[in-house]
C-alpha cells in the first residue's frame, strides 16, 4: 500500500463512484493512484457485497464483482478494537467509525448524514466527497 493520507471510505461513496460520473469517482481515482489508503473491516465489506446486489442498483453482476474485486485490492483490512455507540439514529454507522479508530485513520470519506452531523470523531474528521478533495487538493498532490 502506498503511503498516502488514511481513509476510510464509506460504502456509499463506493456505489456512487461506480455507479455515476462525479466526484465519488475522483476519490476512486485517488485510492487507485495510491494517494489516499483505505481502510476496510469485514463488516464494511459485507455490507458493501449485500447492497451492490439491491435491485434498485440495477449493477449487473460483472459489475459488482469490479466493485468488490477493486475495493479488496485497493483496501487493507483491519480489525475493530472496540465497540463504539457514537450514532444513534442508525447503528449501523458505527462500524466506520470502529474501523477509522482501529486503522488510526485521518478521515471518513461519507455522503450519510448521520455520520457527517458528527464532523468528527476522536482524531477522526468525517467529511463529505466535495470536502475531501478540498483538503486533499490542498495537500498538493
Amino acid at each position: 500500500m502506498g503511503k498516502g493520507t488514511k481513509v476510510v471510505i464509506d460504502n456509499n461513496v463506493f456505489i456512487s463512484g461506480f455507479g455515476w460520473n462525479g466526484k465519488p469517482e475522483e476519490i476512486l481515482k485517488l485510492l487507485q493512484d495510491n494517494h489516499i489508503v483505505n481502510y476496510i473491516t469485514s463488516e464494511i465489506f459485507e455490507e458493501l457485497r449485500r447492497v451492490i446486489s439491491y435491485p434498485k442498483l440495477n449493477f449487473s453482476e460483472s459489475l459488482q464483482i469490479k466493485i468488490l474485486e477493486f475495493v479488496l485490492f485497493h483496501s487493507e483490512c483491519v480489525e475493530p478494537e472496540e465497540r463504539i455507540s457514537a450514532v444513534t439514529e442508525d447503528p449501523d454507522d458505527n462500524k466506520f467509525l470502529e474501523c477509522s479508530i482501529a486503522a488510526k485513520a485521518e478521515y471518513i470519506i461519507s455522503g450519510d448524514p448521520h455520520l457527517i452531523k458528527l464532523k468528527n470523531f476522536r482524531t477522526v474528521e468525517i467529511v463529505d466527497v466535495n470536502e475531501f478533495l478540498n483538503i486533499i487538493s490542498k495537500k498538493n498532490l
